[in-house]
């Protein structure tokens, strides 16, 4: 299937920098879970459906454990 991805990154602030960066990407995957998991390399994420026709995935990232969301919305 294809997807727009908005990945939303959750870092730490300094510098004047946004506390979110966000990024949109076309993507195609079957399963969104294991893209997130392997893009993470982690073993465990958080999923939540929006009811929308999106899929929400959450995994914690780096040293200072901060949340990166992915968000996927089928491409018609």
């Amino acid at each position: 299937m294809r997807y727009e991805l908005i990945i939303r990154e959750n870092q730490p602030t300094c510098g004047g920098q946004s506390p979110v960066k966000s990024t949109i990407l076309d993507v195609s995957t079957d399963d969104p879970v294991a893209y997130v998991k392997a893009a993470e390399g982690v073993d465990e994420v958080e999923v939540e459906d929006k009811g929308d026709g999106s899929l929400l995935i959450r995994a914690r990232r780096g040293e200072y454990r901060y949340w990166v969301e992915y968000e996927f919305t089928e491409d018609d």
